[in-house]
């Protein structure tokens, strides 16, 4: 799931605004444990310089059962279990981008 440079959700951060990306199973059940602790990524791994983008300013987040083998694929990791599993994408005090529609997130791609 790749942002293009400058494409992260729009949400008001002067306010507290933020965005995640969570993952659940196929029953809609948030992870119990994952191998790196992590359940969802977005605003707050960001804050913390959690996540590593591309040097064309895109940010790719790697969602996979297997851990990726690359650092960056590592740092960007969003585990799933390894069959079905369901993404939820919250947009807390989005920005009229999101709110009017005009703003379209990346498609989940599978990778070859």
């Amino acid at each position: 799931m790749t942002f293009t440079a400058d494409a992260l959700p729009p949400v008001d951060r002067s306010r507290g605004g933020f965005w995640s990306l969570t993952m659940y199973d196929k029953d809609a059940f948030m992870l119990a444990d994952t191998p790196n602790g992590r359940v969802n990524i977005g605003t707050a791994n960001l804050d913390a310089n959690e996540l590593t983008f591309g040097n064309d300013g895109t940010l790719t987040l790697r969602l996979g059962h297997e851990e990726p083998t690359d650092l960056a694929g590592r740092t960007n990791w969003l585990p799933s279990p390894a069959d079905q599993f369901c993404l939820i994408i919250r947009a807390y005090i989005p920005e009229d981008p999101i709110l009017k529609g005009s703003y379209a997130f990346p498609d989940v791609v599978r990778a070859p």
